[in-house]
């Protein structure tokens, strides 16, 4: 069975080295992000990653989302990172800003999705534990610790795995109801594809482009 432990500032240091050594031997932990919980474990685990949509009940070819600690390390995993990218991640990250970008072609990881998709989902979270984590583990496969289809979990016992099917489980307690986060693509037509809003959440259509003035929302 897997443990549930309380994040203090005491001991924090010695539970993230913990969950450091669970990620490294394969596992799925439980950790929270802003307004919700959420499973992780190393990108780079296909089993760890395919384990994390088995405890959700994900429908095939569901994709999980990509965690980092830092925006260098955008460049080693996206192809279309360019300068209004940069611009935007460097005024909302870390935050609730998603943003979907090419793989590198040379990446060696199946996010869920066989690796049929064109596009990623990375964003770096403002959690200090979380981002703590990230900056030492490398890129985290993520998603809500809540069954598929079913909105986050502010409460770690609500958690849709059992403690023993997880490796770690981090409690920090209930944590705050909040919006979404908003969703970024690069557009799909036209001769010059600009940034678009796929979805408005935490960050409104006006913050973003009172950064790169040339984000649009979806078009229908």
């Amino acid at each position: 069975m897997s443990e549930t432990v309380k994040l203090t500032a005491r001991n924090k240091t010695a539970i993230r080295d913990r969950a450091l050594v669970a990620l490294l031997q394969g596992e799925v932990i439980v950790v929270a992000a802003e307004h919700g919980y959420l499973y992780v474990c190393d990108a780079f685990n296909q089993t760890a990653v395919n384990r994390i949509h088995t405890l959700r009940g994900d429908s095939p070819g569901t994709a999980a989302q990509v965690l980092i600690g830092k925006v260098t390390a955008v460049s080693g995993l996206a192809s279309d990172f360019d300068s209004d990218w940069q611009k935007v991640v460097n005024a909302f990250w870390p935050g609730l800003l998603t943003v979907q970008l090419a793989p590198q072609s040379a990446l060696r990881w199946d996010l869920g999705d066989g690796r049929a998709l064109s596009e990623f989902a990375v964003r770096i979270p403002n959690r200090e534990f979380l981002l703590s984590l990230l900056n030492r583990s490398g890129p985290l496969a993520a998603a809500s610790a809540s069954g598929a289809g079913q909105p986050p979990i502010q409460d770690i016992a609500q958690a849709s795995a059992l403690p023993m099917e997880v490796g770690l489980q981090v409690d920090e307690g209930l944590l705050p109801t909040g919006p979404a986060s908003t969703v970024l693509r690069r557009a799909k037509s036209g001769e010059n594809p600009g940034i678009e809003m796929l979805r408005e959440g935490a960050i409104t259509l006006a913050e973003l482009q009172a950064v790169v003035p040339t984000i649009s929302a979806l078009k229908p």
